[in-house]
């Protein structure tokens, strides 16, 4: 059996309902679908889940008594979880109906403990911002694409129950509790890959581009990789110390400002907007030296994938 985890918080209730319909329409449909509620003053989530419990018996529903954070959450429905296998979720996102079919046969003929897939990267309101066309699926090159940053889509991630346990699921470092588990999990020696069809529809957000906390993640990130190349676990007291004497309010209002511009480079070359691509590509040259220092990071990603 599989054991879906997902947490939910402020997601308004098409998201939420389209997010939830897309589980328990899968064609595999052996599994629980473990749902916990990080927001317990949020009614509409409370009567939608609800709603949801009545119909269909394998839904576990389990509000928080206060709000404790995505990875408290996340391990919260591990240790609730009763499957051979856990499957990630987000209460934004789409998953397709076979994702469960295709992963579970993936995981099994490869002989490998955790795997992500392709995303198709939607905005708000359903429309298709991007496609994600190809990942590393060799785990030897997945623990040389690690160096640099995260090649496994969290919420896509589909994996053996025994090694969240090992691990003692995520641990509490702000912002990459997801790729601090995976540099982890390649350390202790469990071999990761990733399905290369498209099994999830990744919603971004119009907010998750220009936030403002995006520097910060790439400072743990930077961190936390620095550890993993010399074969070591990342100390989340130093990490959160090198972040905080880091950390610099107009380098982080740069570093946000180069994201959206950035997505906008995206948008344009999936339209074939390409003037105007150039001229904002010649923008980003000169905007932020850290976030040309992330592209970078996706470069060496894509070279070592």
């Amino acid at each position: 059996m599989i054991s879906v985890i997902m947490s939910t918080y402020k997601e308004n209730e098409s998201q939420l309902r389209q997010s939830i319909e897309s589980i328990l329409n899968q064609t595999y449909q052996d599994f629980e679908y473990i749902i916990i509620l990080d927001n317990p003053e949020n009614e509409m989530h409370r009567s939608v889940i609800h709603e949801y419990v009545a119909k269909d018996p394998r839904i576990r529903f389990y509000p928080n008594e206060k709000n404790i954070g995505l990875a408290s959450s996340l391990n919260r429905g591990v240790k609730l979880a009763k499957g051979e296998y856990i499957a990630r979720m987000d209460a934004d996102d789409i998953s397709l109906l076979d994702r469960f079919e295709k992963q579970i046969d993936y995981l099994k003929s490869n002989r490998v403990d955790l795997i992500g897939g392709l995303t198709e990267v939607i905005d708000d309101n359903g429309n298709v911002l991007y496609k994600i066309n190809k990942v590393p699926s060799d785990p030897d090159k997945i623990q040389k694409c690690l160096r640099y940053g995260q090649v496994v889509a969290h919420p896509t991630w589909f994996g053996k129950k025994n090694m969240f346990d090992d691990l003692h699921g995520y641990r509490l470092i702000p912002l990459c509790e997801d790729t601090d588990f995976v540099l982890r999990a390649v350390l202790k020696g469990y071999k990761i890959s990733n399905i290369n069809e498209p099994i999830l529809k990744y919603r971004m957000s119009s907010n998750s581009v220009s936030r403002s906390n995006l520097y910060e993640q790439y400072l743990y990130l930077c961190f936390i990789t620095d550890a993993y190349k010399q074969g070591k676990v990342a100390n989340i007291a130093d990490a959160m110390e090198y972040v905080q004497s880091h950390n610099d309010v107009n380098v982080a209002k740069k570093y946000s400002e180069s994201n959206v511009l950035f997505n906008q480079m995206l948008k344009e070359m999936r339209t074939k907007q390409f003037i105007p691509f150039m001229g904002h590509g010649f923008q980003l040259l000169f905007h932020s030296r850290p976030f040309l220092d992330r592209i970078r990071r996706f470069a060496l990603l894509s070279m070592n994938s």
